[in-house]
């Protein structure tokens, strides 16, 4: 579920879209603080859940039995925007599920994902030492299946760039969320470090020039303070006018995309 500082972030995200009357799904919404959240900036929501969704006051709308995993029972180009919180990272299909969201948005919709941090720099030396990342610090209990196992299908910022950008989606803000000491404190002693193998690693042994410019513009996401120092993320993307089948090759917007996405790297 979505903590004070998860919430808080989304709701900063999604102000500047509040108005006019703009429908939002609320996916898996959980216990609703979303939804409420949500319903409080003057959206029309419609909340889903696998189960029941809570009951709301007011105008929310509430779809039950909604499997993530399978396609999304709405229309095509139904919604102005899509929320996901602390949810992703459950689900066994997600490039079908970005994929789905891509659908049911109209164009030039937005959707707003958050989801552990595994990059931050305590998670990286968590990793180090244990083999475990944040939000999955110890193995999943055996006795619950892959659909009831929380926190099962971690994903990178790197992962879900990608899966958004073949979807046709534009990455416009990056958000940080909870800050500890921890990382705080490390960052300093390894920052040096951690860019000098990235430069290595990530642009220098990329041969093909169309896609360093993309790791280069990735790279600028890896070293925000959001994904440095955060305990969760939060991703706003839009929905790219000219559809989701774009490459790298194709997409003549590059420059302008690096220049806006580049700016807003460390988002807060």
């Amino acid at each position: 579920m979505p903590n004070a500082g998860i919430l808080r972030s989304a709701a900063a995200a999604w102000s500047s879209e509040a108005g006019l009357a703009k429908t939002v799904l609320d996916l898996s919404c959980g216990g609703g603080e979303t939804t409420r959240m949500l319903a409080s900036l003057g959206f029309a929501v419609v909340a889903t859940d696998y189960g029941s969704p809570p009951p709301f006051t007011g105008s929310i709308s509430r779809v039950g039995g909604v499997d993530l995993n399978e396609p999304l029972p709405f229309r095509s180009g139904t919604f102005d925007g899509v929320n996901l919180s602390e949810v992703i990272e459950h689900i066994e299909h997600q490039a079908q599920l970005v994929r789905e969201i891509a659908r049911v948005l109209k164009k030039d919709g937005v959707v707003v994902i958050s989801t552990p941090n595994i990059l931050n720099v305590l998670s990286r030396l968590r990793f180090l030492f244990t083999g475990f990342l944040r939000g999955r610090v110890r193995p999943a209990h055996y006795k619950r299946v892959p659909g009831q196992a929380p926190n099962i299908y971690l994903i990178h910022f790197y992962e879900l760039y990608y899966l958004l950008f073949h979807y046709g989606f534009e990455i416009v803000e990056l958000r940080k969320t909870k800050v500890k000491f921890a990382p705080i404190f490390f960052a300093p002693f390894l920052y040096p470090f951690m860019w000098i193998f990235s430069l290595e690693s990530v642009i220098r042994a990329e041969k093909d020039p169309v896609q360093r410019r993309y790791n280069w513009q990735i790279l600028s996401y890896l070293f925000s303070p959001a994904l440095l120092l955060s305990d969760n993320i939060v991703v706003k993307a839009r929905r790219r006018v000219e559809g989701i089948t774009a490459s790298p090759q194709e997409s003549n917007g590059f420059k302008k995309l690096w220049r806006r996405t580049g700016s807003r790297a460390g988002a807060c």
